[in-house]
């Protein structure tokens, strides 16, 4: 008989999906294990992804995993490369429904879950996890990570109103409520004033350290040029920048300013950004600003990759602008644990702002003349070790997330 309780995890974002939300649900899983739960995943068919990654792999301790068919919208629906935007909505997976929920309803009467628990930013998991707890009165945990797109970004699209329709039933009917920043919270507390707050809990997102045990604790990285100038410094950005939200052009302009200050050049100085897919928006940005040979666009690796140029960088970039106040990426954890100094570019009072607040080595501008300064100081500052960098780990946020669930389903 099994003594574990069980929960009933429905998610898009699970290996071999690329992407970053892929950590916290396989995290999540893994380490729930030690903390007397035994999780069954609830995702899709990998042909539903449109980018793949197999560098991840599934522990062997993960045995409950079951895949249902969905279509990807703008890929499976386009015609010549155009599709409605309506076939959208809430999201390009919304036909994972149909096959979702009635498996999910038929590992309830096999497995026997205790509870159900989702993960945006897929609006259609939460969906399918309220029909479930509907149909079987199970107590259901809505991981909310980021608020829903349309409450932080006025352009969302003509079809919020289904967005959060979903978002209504999501808040009120479920159990629990988790965001990954207390800003998050504290909006969600306001849009719903009725709601008791116990409901509203924060579990941030963290850095997984087995992932830095395969790097064996070298910073020893893919090359990031052919320069074998070892006094050149390294800035690392990691992931996707676009115009809106995450816009490097402030950066572009502080290293001008160097540049004609004659205190960085091609020789002791590189931006790096790894895994843009539309550089050319911002490739043309730099010849007017003379700064072409200080920036540097690669292509996309593989996450374990990713980790290993991160420890290779001299220092890391993050952009997180004024749209995303309330939000703090992922990726800021795995920067923290690096070791490695970190230049923050957003508004010092958000939520990636306060998250670095008392980290050590790093720095949080908003203005090209304080990026500019910040820059400098980081190239000045001595690497020093990092105090407490355990409270940010993956397996710290799990044990919170079981305390949330004990409390549920005592």
């Amino acid at each position: 008989m099994n003594s574990k309780k069980r929960i009933l995890m429905v998610a898009l974002d699970f290996p071999p999906c690329k992407s970053a939300g892929v950590q916290r649900t396989l995290k999540f899983a893994q380490y729930l294990q030690e903390f007397g739960w035994e999780p069954i995943i609830l995702t899709v068919n990998e042909s539903a992804h449109e980018v793949t990654d197999h560098s991840q792999k599934v522990p062997h301790g993960i045995k409950h995993i079951y895949r249902s068919f969905s279509f990807n919208a703008s890929r499976d629906f386009s015609i010549k490369g155009k599709y409605l935007g309506i076939t959208k909505v809430p999201d390009r997976w919304w036909s994972w429904r149909f096959t979702a929920v009635p498996l999910g309803k038929k590992l309830i009467d096999e497995l026997s879950p205790d509870v159900i628990w989702s993960t945006y930013p897929i609006s259609t998991a939460h969906n399918i996890a309220h029909k479930l707890a509907k149909h079987s009165g199970l107590p259901w945990i809505a991981d909310y990570r980021d608020p829903v797109y349309t409450r932080y970004d006025p352009s969302g699209g003509n079809y919020s109103f289904i967005a959060h329709q979903i978002e209504r039933k999501t808040l009120t009917q479920a159990h629990g409520v988790v965001f990954t920043t207390q800003q998050a919270s504290i909006l969600y507390q306001s849009l719903y004033p009725d709601l008791p707050l116990r409901k509203f809990h924060v579990i941030e997102n963290g850095y997984d350290e087995g992932n830095f045990h395969h790097l064996n604790g070298e910073t020893r990285g893919i090359e990031l040029s052919n320069d074998d100038d070892k006094n050149q410094f390294t800035l690392l950005h990691s992931g996707a920048i676009y115009q809106r939200g995450r816009n490097p052009s402030g950066l572009f302009r502080a290293l001008s300013i160097l540049k004609s200050q004659n205190v960085i050049n091609k020789s002791n100085f590189k931006l790096v950004f790894r895994g843009v897919s539309s550089a050319g928006v911002f490739e043309s940005q730099l010849a007017p600003l003379d700064i072409e040979d200080l920036v540097e666009f690669l292509p996309p690796v593989n996450y374990i990759e990713s980790l290993d140029e991160m420890m290779a960088s001299n220092a890391l970039l993050i952009i997180q602008g004024g749209l995303f106040c309330n939000q703090v990426p992922g990726k800021l954890y795995e920067y923290i644990r690096t070791g490695r100094p970190i230049l923050a570019y957003c508004p010092i009072g958000s939520a990636t702002g306060q998250a670095l607040s008392g980290v050590e080595m790093s720095q949080c501008a908003e203005t090209p003349e304080q990026l500019a300064e910040s820059i400098v100081a980081l190239m000045k500052e001595p690497v020093v070790p990092r105090k407490n960098v355990e409270r940010f780990s993956r397996y710290e946020r799990t044990c919170q997330l079981a305390r949330v669930l004990d409390q549920i389903t005592d």
